[in-house]
């Protein structure tokens, strides 16, 4: 049931809303299903929420075909609305009733035998300080990246406690799937990974991890007394404060904001201003910025189903090819593994291959 009148009155006014958010929705426009659109979600918990539904399985299969990537929530008329907060409710509902699609099944099962969803076993532990390096799990396997960064903090000459990999992980897979005891657990476990470091600032190269930490974390009663900043976010700073130089090049570059740094983080100048710095010409795709769509992620991740999640993605593919840029780019390690097709770079490999040794 709802908890308050007014929870009731803006899923109502959500439900009966004339529905134009739909045309910023990356799972209706890349799928044409209406029956996914923000407001006819929003009309489905309502009617299960007057217990009009008997489908009880179908009901919570549309929930797992939100992307949760809040564009409905920067495109809504309502103020402090988000519809992503139902879904999860109804998230949490279908785990407790053992009704998960079956990739998002499989990742729960993994987590629940390794601390992370891709079964990765190895501790990664390097350097000292006060400053941390979060390697989330969708960056643990991407050598390149790991690389970049190396470089990167190695001529920057700052000291940086770098780990990941292993047990560590935010918990955002264990959210998605609406296993809310898990995440809470998952939550505290980061917390005393973080503080036995001593850490006071921490940068974090995948977006939903400093989402999970800096938002949801609160909202299950775990709070981390640390600074998160995102990658883009540290290398403009090393770039602008001269810490590192970078050589410019003549070229043209296309970046796709991931949903959650700009829908819900806000960062959407940092890695153009560093684009800027590098010299190339910034050839926007036509949804970029706070009008960005989702990759469609990793399957089972925060879609459910897999069939539209792949769909998610070649929409996205065909939206960037269309700048024919010299590079793409993006800054979320998911992104980059989804979009590989495009032969998508992180933004900080860029950098990295930019840096001019002293």
């Amino acid at each position: 049931m709802m908890e308050d009148k007014k929870e009731l009155e803006q899923i109502t006014n959500c439900a009966m809303c004339a529905n134009m958010c739909k045309y910023s929705c990356p799972t209706y426009l890349a799928t044409g299903k209406e029956t996914i659109t923000p407001q006819k979600i929003a009309r489905l918990i309502l009617y299960k929420e007057k217990a009009f539904l008997e489908d009880q399985q179908g009901f919570f299969d549309v929930m797992f075909q939100s992307a949760m990537c809040g564009a409905c929530k920067i495109h809504c008329i309502y103020d402090n609305y988000d519809l992503r907060k139902f879904i999860q409710r109804e998230r949490s509902k279908a785990f407790k009733e053992g009704m998960l699609p079956d990739e998002t099944r499989k990742r729960v099962e993994t987590f629940a035998s390794f601390g992370n969803p891709h079964g990765e076993r190895q501790l990664l532990q390097k350097g000292t300080g006060d400053l941390g390096y979060f390697v989330s799990c969708s960056a643990y396997n991407d050598q390149d990246l790991l690389k970049a960064m190396d470089r990167i903090i190695s001529v920057g000459k700052k000291q940086i406690c770098q780990f990941g990999g292993a047990d560590i992980c935010c918990g955002a897979p264990l959210y998605y799937a609406g296993d809310t005891e898990g995440f809470k657990k998952a939550a505290r476990k980061m917390k005393g990974e973080i503080e036995n470091r001593k850490l006071r600032k921490v940068i974090a190269d995948c977006p939903t991890c400093i989402k999970m930490m800096t938002e949801i974390y609160h909202e299950v009663g775990v709070d981390l007394e640390v600074e998160f900043v995102h990658t883009t976010e540290f290398l403009n700073s090393l770039i602008e404060e001269g810490e590192i130089k970078v050589k410019r090049r003549n070229a043209t570059a296309t970046f796709h904001d991931p949903c959650i740094l700009a829908n819900d983080l806000g960062v959407t100048a940092a890695p153009r201003e560093i684009l800027s710095a590098l010299g190339f010409e910034i050839k926007e795709p036509v949804y970029s910025q706070e009008d960005t769509h989702c990759c469609g992620g990793l399957c089972g991740a925060r879609i459910g189903d897999c069939g539209v999640a792949d769909k998610v993605s070649a929409m996205r593919i065909n939206e960037l090819k269309e700048t024919a840029a010299d590079v793409y780019l993006s800054a979320c390690p998911t992104c980059k593994a989804v979009l590989s097709d495009i032969g998508m770079k992180d933004i900080a490999e860029l950098v990295s291959e930019q840096i001019i040794d002293e």
